[in-house]
């Protein structure tokens, strides 16, 4: 016999030898922690599902071995956030995806209806949202919530430079790309591919944060050293290669988002109304203190609170903004507290933002200025004063309107919706005005202005005018608006009383033709 024949003959002994009743079990090689993971997911019965979609260009194909990397990157991100929220006290929870019956991942492959040309970094997001809406007509059974991940085949032509495509939240969509190396075996190695894949799969999940309703913010000072660095700060470069962490603030926005619950409603994300009814600031203890009451016509599950360093009328990031929160007193108070110990500065001009996260996953954010003077923040210019009942009140005339800016959103108590003046079809220019009825005679100390968050053409000066029959007029005093978003409370020259007033504008900050104006009330004490 010859020596190939005897190999052979050996190599069919050894294969004879691996009968069914002999060979390993899955269970017994890999373990049973290592076979629940491949065949369940602790997340997969959540009603609401984040779909995962891999969009290609029609005149590109997708990165070799895409959909076990992209199972894995979003697997790795679920136990992140899971980690996480417990940490914060929100119980073991993470968002729940879509697993097919083999417990692996239903990543939807979509072909874009265009090239890649028309899918560029700027401006391609509203193109592909356009077509994935368009697809999930067609497909409604494939879109399991409101929150979609986007990922596309990087087009820069480059493995280790990848690049070319959407990157960035876009309101309940998030767009990431996928190159060859883009695998979570890389994350954590000091070398360029781990440096890549902090990058990249960081930056994924960075998206995916705001894909999920949150915005960016900054990690306190005071746990920056056990923690490391907030993924909606600069996490993103951070992820997989040192500490990198959820705040408290966005732990409490993800556990009130859609594919986190666990229950099913009917109202996620429809609009509600909160209102602050009175908001006192101050400091003490080294901390700033805010406190205050509110009505909502929705159930508030938490409050965040962002100082934002920025000068006035700056570009607003949220990147150096340390966040905080807190659950609402009963149905109606908030408390929370600041420590100055973790700001990064005591100086400079600040945004206070408040914001108010519901049930249902809607959020109501209200805004004011404030500064450090001599390292002591100024917080007490927030506070308000008792405002007068405005359901009574209704605006009977405005000078001009565009469609979508009556004047009666000076009057809802919301400031996403608001009185503009045309500037669509027609520009007509200052002055303009608007004539308030107060339903009855009423005593007026001086009235309370706010502003939406743009603040191109707010109200600069203006004059204001009262009567009792709306005919007849009387001078009140010219008076200026600063360009900011506090309540601005403007105090007439004296006590008056009267039934009408009209606001005739000068002016409005950056000279623009146009004027507009959120919420209007008045005060009498």
């Amino acid at each position: 016999m010859t020596k190939i024949n005897i190999i052979y003959l050996l190599l069919l002994l050894m294969l004879a030898s691996c009968s069914k009743d002999s060979v390993t079990s899955l269970e017994e090689e890999a373990g049973p922690d290592e076979v629940d993971k491949l065949v369940d997911n602790e997340w997969k019965d959540n009603p609401y599902k984040l779909n995962v979609v891999y969009f290609v260009p029609n005149d590109m194909v997708p990165v070799v071995d895409y959909e076990t990397r992209i199972e894995e990157i979003v697997f790795d991100a679920q136990e992140f956030f899971a980690v996480n929220l417990e940490r914060e006290g929100f119980g073991r929870t993470s968002f729940g995806l879509d697993i097919k019956s083999d417990g692996k991942l239903n990543l939807i492959t979509v072909i874009g209806k265009q090239g890649k040309s028309a899918y560029p970094y700027s401006g391609g997001g509203g193109v592909i949202v356009n077509e994935l809406n368009a697809y999930f007509n067609e497909h409604p059974d494939e879109k399991k919530s409101e929150h979609t991940l986007v990922l596309l085949p990087s087009t820069s032509g480059d493995p280790l430079n990848p690049g070319g495509v959407p990157f960035y939240g876009y309101g309940k969509y998030c767009f990431a790309l996928d190159y060859e190396y883009q695998d979570v075996q890389y994350l954590g190695q000091d070398n360029n591919l781990g440096n890549l894949a902090t990058k990249w799969i960081g930056g994924l999940v960075h998206e995916l944060g705001h894909g999920l309703n949150a915005p960016h913010n900054k990690e306190w000072n005071s746990v920056q050293s056990t923690l490391g660095t907030a993924l909606m700060g600069t996490g993103n470069g951070t992820y997989g290669k040192r500490p990198t962490f959820i705040t408290a603030a966005h732990a409490a926005i993800f556990a009130n988002s859609q594919t986190f619950s666990t229950d099913e409603r009917s109202d996620w994300y429809s609009k509600v109304t909160t209102n602050i009814t009175n908001l006192r600031g101050k400091v003490e203890n080294n901390k700033i203190i805010i406190s205050g009451n509110f009505t909502s016509d929705g159930m508030v599950a938490a409050i965040n609170v962002w100082h934002d360093p920025y000068p006035a009328g700056a570009a607003n990031q949220d990147y150096d903004a340390p966040s905080f929160t807190s659950l609402p007193i009963g149905q109606d108070s908030l408390y929370i507290e600041c420590p100055l110990s973790d700001f990064y500065k005591l100086d400079g001009q600040y945004q206070l933002r408040i914001g108010f996260i519901h049930e249902n996953g809607s959020r109501v954010t209200r805004a004011y200025e404030y500064e450090f003077v001599n390292n002591v923040p100024t917080i007490e210019v927030i506070n308000t004063k008792d405002l007068l009942d405005r359901s009574a009140w209704s605006i009977i005339y405005a000078d001009s309107e565009e469609d979508n800016g009556p004047a009666s959103g000076m009057l809802d108590g919301d400031l996403s919706t608001f009185w503009h003046t045309e500037w669509k079809s027609k520009l007509p220019g200052h002055p303009h005005e608007f004539v308030l009825d107060m339903g009855t005679l009423t005593t007026v100390k001086g009235f309370a202005f706010e502003n939406r968050s743009n603040l191109n053409g707010a109200i600069k000066d203006f004059e204001m005018f009262k009567s009792d029959d709306g005919e007849n007029w009387t001078s009140l005093g010219r008076y200026s608006l600063a360009q900011m978003q506090n309540i601005q409370y403007v105090n007439l020259i004296s006590v008056e009383s009267f039934r009408y007033m009209k606001l005739v504008t000068n002016n409005s900050h950056g000279d623009f033709n146009y004027a507009h104006l959120a919420e209007l009330n008045g005060y009498h004490n």
